[in-house]
């Protein structure tokens, strides 16, 4: 359990982190320590839409992706970590 508190840490080290994922910049945002995942939104809007609670179209949104901090193993860190870049 030591290795997943040591995990955590470095990920919430992260938030606030400017980094590029897939050639788009984006920002860590947060933690979900039940999943173990960073969750990165993308710093301009995408082209999808936001709906309200009635299906109306409100506004254009940024894309959130969810990183998995571990590997399908759980005992290494996820490979797509170790192509994120800060800048």
């Amino acid at each position: 359990m030591q290795e997943t508190n040591e995990i955590m840490r470095f990920a919430r080290g992260m938030i606030g982190a400017r980094i590029i994922h897939n050639g788009q910049a984006c920002t860590v945002i947060e933690v979900l320590e039940d999943k173990l995942a960073l969750i990165i939104e993308a710093d301009h809007p995408s082209k999808s839409i936001q709906s309200d609670a009635y299906g109306n179209a409100r506004r254009e949104m940024r894309a959130l992706y969810s990183l998995p901090l571990l590997n399908e193993t759980a005992d290494a860190l996820h490979p797509l970590l170790l192509h994120l870049k800060e800048f």
